[in-house]
């Protein structure tokens, strides 16, 4: 009797449909996974071209220079009193435009809190402009 050594054999794990799989996998998430929408300043712009023409008493300037301070006229405001400020005026005169303008050098946040308070003070008619800076 005549023992035969036994041919040992790696294990092999199939590879064929890997790709498949992967592809599976990739669709399942993309249709399960919620894509969050980015949000941003809320804004309507004029068409292109179209020129707007505004009376100058109906353009109310608001300012933040480069230290992030607010002015309205040569007064300075705290971003809470910007909001009174321009309702008060708006209740004067419904045709107001507000006219931002903001330092290239100014804090980003401080555009953005003064924004949300023209927003808040239901100010429709709003043009953020850069200042320019000497």
């Amino acid at each position: 009797m005549e023992f035969k050594e036994k041919i040992k054999r790696k294990p092999a794990i199939p590879t064929a449909s890997m790709g498949d799989i992967a592809f599976l996998i990739i669709i399942f998430f993309m249709t399960t996974s919620i894509f969050s929408r980015e949000k941003g300043l809320k804004t309507v712009l004029p068409e292109k071209g179209q020129e707007v023409k505004i009376k100058s008493e109906n353009i109310l300037t608001i300012q933040v220079n480069p230290r992030g301070e607010v002015l309205i006229g040569d007064k300075i405001l705290t971003i809470p009193e910007v909001r009174a400020k321009v309702a008060e005026e708006l209740l004067k005169n419904k045709e107001l435009v507000i006219a931002l303008r903001v330092a290239r050098t100014a804090p980003y946040r401080t555009m953005i809190d003064v924004f949300d308070e023209l927003k808040m003070a239901k100010a429709e008619r709003i043009s953020l402009m850069p200042v320019k800076e000497e």
